[in-house]
């Protein structure tokens, strides 16, 4: 997200890591569509590498449009990179082919390997620390798809067990490192961000960005499944559910007949 790579941008920033020490990688497969489908769904897997190249990182593609990490690759396996932080947002593949990290781990060119990821993956299970995250849906967070618009994700459900939402475990690791990182919660990375990319108009409205949140259902019918939660919220707002023990509520259509259970 873009709260995710600000911060990574802040924390590397503040260490000296060079622009080549970090590296932007994602997963491309081709979908199998119709031969007469008019939208064509992209073989790029990767939300937000239009929020990457805004916030200045050096995201280099292939001939085919994948990531090229040829001049990463080449710096690990000649043991130019004595630790390496991967963050893996999951699940397993989302960020390409990483075999070769663990091969390097496993012939000791890199001593030190970091996954900040969600998913007990073979990268994780080859790290020597384990950072817990979050997925997309477990917290806030937003994005710049491939069209360059804005857009937010809101967090659905509650990151289990001792995982923390993705801007957390970047501030704590930059503070263990000795950067001063002062946030308490996303919507002040946001606010930063869209200071920071103030002169770019896509981010205007990242500051406000509202997220929404779950609520309890009132009826059997809204706790069925999202197109029956959707009707009952837009479109049946003058009958009650058909679904009942007793008498219903009166309507309040004009002229309407009150409806009653059928056994």
């Amino acid at each position: 997200s873009l709260e995710e790579l600000f911060l990574i941008g802040n924390v590397g920033g503040a260490l000296g890591l060079p622009e080549d020490g970090v590296a932007v990688s994602w997963r491309t497969r081709v979908k199998p569509q119709p031969p007469r489908a008019k939208f064509r769904i992209p073989p790029v897997d990767a939300p937000n590498v239009n929020g990457a190249k805004d916030l200045g990182f050096p995201v280099k593609t292939d001939a085919e449009g994948g990531a090229d990490l040829a001049g990463m690759r080449k710096e690990v396996e000649r043991g130019g990179v004595k630790a390496l932080y991967v963050f893996d947002p999951g699940p397993e593949g989302s960020i390409g082919d990483v075999s070769w990290i663990i091969d390097a781990k496993r012939a000791g060119t890199i001593q030190v390997l970091i996954v900040h990821g969600v998913l007990r993956t073979p990268l994780a299970q080859a790290a020597d620390v384990v950072l817990p995250g979050t997925s997309w849906v477990e917290k806030d967070a937003a994005y710049v798809n491939m069209d360059g618009r804005l857009q937010g994700a809101s967090r659905a459900i509650t990151a289990p067990g001792a995982a923390r939402e993705d801007w957390q475990v970047f501030v704590n690791v930059g503070m263990a490192l000795g950067v001063p990182l002062t946030y308490t919660n996303s919507a002040a990375v946001r606010a930063d961000v869209a200071v920071a990319l103030a002169g770019n108009a896509r981010y205007a409205a990242l500051a406000t960005m509202a997220f929404s949140r779950p609520v309890s259902a009132r009826t059997w019918l809204q706790a069925s499944n999202p197109s029956e939660r959707w009707k009952w919220d837009f479109m049946f707002q003058d009958l009650p559910p058909v679904k009942f023990a007793g008498m219903p509520a009166a309507t309040s259509l004009v002229g309407g007949l009150p409806l009653r259970e059928v056994k």
